[in-house]
Formats: structure tokens, C-alpha cells, sequence
């Protein structure tokens, strides 16, 4: 979800209760141009509670899962290594070794980089827990890997380059 999706749902939200956006406004605590931003899918700096009260007050109910879905991680996994090797697919298990060791097996480094350089951010996120369940690894050793396998390869994915493991745990 983007900012212009929050902003459809407000509007979409205010406009089925015959508010104004004054005084929409006036209820969640901002000002009438901040939420006129926001419906406009502008790009606006808003706080997360300053959002959550603003949807509170719409009664939008946001889902979070409880716990994370190892189950769906998996489906990434496949799925992006299916996407990175064309038709053939890039077998699971060359995903877990290469991220298990930081090694890239033998004939799959052009896979690999596109799995490292084309795959959104959210399904590298899933990927990482992914190997580091199946692989019984911390996940900042999977990082660790990721990021030696992006050096080795040429990836050029700033996610790979910018992250260091430890800095903020």
C-alpha cells in the first residue's frame, strides 16, 4: 500500500460519511491541507499516529498479521527464484545454499544476480526469513551471504550494498 492508496480509502471513507475535509480534519488533529494532500496521493510527511488516528477515526481497520507466515515466505521464495531463472526456475535448494554460505553453486550466477538485483524488497525481507528458518541460521548471517553474494556476482541492488548486519540490534 501506498501513499495513494491511503488516500483513496480516506476519501473514499470521509466522503460515505458526509464529512468535509475541514472538519475530517478537525477530528483526527491535522490541518485541512495535510489531509487534502493526503487524498490527493501526494507525497506528505505524516506521522504514524497522526495516520493510525486519522484512521481510527474513519473506523478503517488496518490488518497486521500476529505472527510471521513461514508458509508464505516459502511461496516468495519460489516464486522469485522461478522469476530470477526464466522458465526452468532456479531450484530452492540452490537459493538455501547460496544463502546458507554465502557461495554461489556451480552455473547459477546469472539467476542469482537477478534474483538479488530484480526482486522487490518486501520478497527479500520474505526470502531471508525464509532461508534462515530452513537453514536453522541466524538471520543476520543470512544477510551476511546475501551481501558477500552480491559482491561476488556485480549485483548492483542498494539493499544488498546498504545493509550491515548488527548496527541497530
Amino acid at each position: 500500500m501506498n501513499v495513494a492508496d491511503v488516500g483513496t480509502v480516506v476519501r473514499a471513507y470521509r466522503r460515505a460519511t458526509g464529512m468535509s475535509q475541514k472538519d475530517l480534519a478537525a477530528l483526527a488533529g491535522l490541518s485541512r491541507s495535510r489531509l487534502n494532500y493526503l487524498e490527493s496521493g501526494r507525497d506528505i510527511e505524516i506521522g504514524a499516529a497522526k495516520l493510525f488516528q486519522l484512521l481510527e477515526v474513519l473506523g478503517v481497520r488496518i490488518g497486521v498479521p500476529e505472527v510471521v507466515d513461514r508458509e508464505q515466505d516459502e511461496r516468495t521464495l519460489e516464486d522469485a527464484a522461478r522469476a530470477a531463472a526464466g522458465k526452468d526456475g532456479l531450484p530452492r535448494k540452490i537459493v538455501l545454499e547460496a544463502f546458507a554460505t554465502g557461495r554461489v553453486p556451480a552455473g547459477s550466477q546469472a539467476p542469482l544476480r537477478r534474483l538479488l538485483d530484480q526482486t522487490p524488497a518486501p520478497a527479500l525481507m520474505a526470502i531471508v526469513r525464509a532461508v534462515a528458518s530452513g537453514a536453522g541460521q541466524p538471520p543476520k548471517s543470512v544477510w551476511r551471504h546475501g551481501r558477500q553474494l552480491a559482491e561476488e556476482l556485480g549485483a548492483s541492488s542498494r539493499l544488498w550494498l546498504d545493509s550491515r548486519d548488527g548496527e541497530d540490534t
